[in-house]
């Protein structure tokens, strides 16, 4: 599976569920995006289940920054590491061009409804290859981490200068000032 194929699964689940419920609920709105996901990839072949897999682990890596997190944190009030995987994995769900946005431009998210922590997604090509095969061996795959630490330089969460410059939108919408 090549990331042209993964992002085109994820926008057809989000099409799918845009169907079904307005955006503004965005806890319903992710549980059926789950969902209609975990629908499309019951149809994928093992091995592409594994490459989906494997793209889910290569964009999370690539979302390991210091700079997001420190827009996770003023987003969500705070983040420990475990919630800041489940803030990425949330993040890729909101599709391609989020993602990428946020990348380039953490405080972009300003202009982004909510994003809801998903560790559900971390898991559900996994979960689904184990339905099928009733062998949990995508779960002990090899894989090498990219990045033992975030990215970028490290953002004092108590240094408000520095969140107020850097995430300008974002700590207009969530300081607490």
């Amino acid at each position: 599976m090549d990331e042209a194929t993964f992002w085109y699964l994820l926008a057809q689940a989000i099409e799918l569920t845009e169907e079904k419920v307005e955006q503004k609920q965005v806890a319903e709105f992710q549980d059926l995006e789950l969902a209609n996901l975990k629908k499309l990839l019951s149809k994928l072949g093992e091995d592409e289940l594994v490459g989906f897999q494997e793209i889910v682990d290569y964009l999370m890596d690539q979302a390991y920054t210091w700079p997001l997190w420190g827009a996770g944190y003023l987003i969500r009030g705070g983040l420990s590491d475990d919630d800041f995987e489940y803030f990425r994995a949330g993040l890729i769900m909101r599709g391609k061009e989020v993602y990428e946005a946020a990348l380039a431009d953490p405080d972009s998210l300003a202009e982004v409804p909510e994003i809801l922590p998903c560790e559900d997604f971390l898991y559900l090509a996994c979960e689904t290859y184990e339905e099928r095969s009733g062998d949990g061996a995508i779960y002990d795959r090899y894989r090498e981490t990219v990045n033992l630490e975030p990215a970028g330089d490290p953002f004092d969460e108590d240094d408000e200068a520095h969140l107020r410059e850097n995430y300008p939108r974002l700590w207009e919408l969530y300081s607490q000032e």
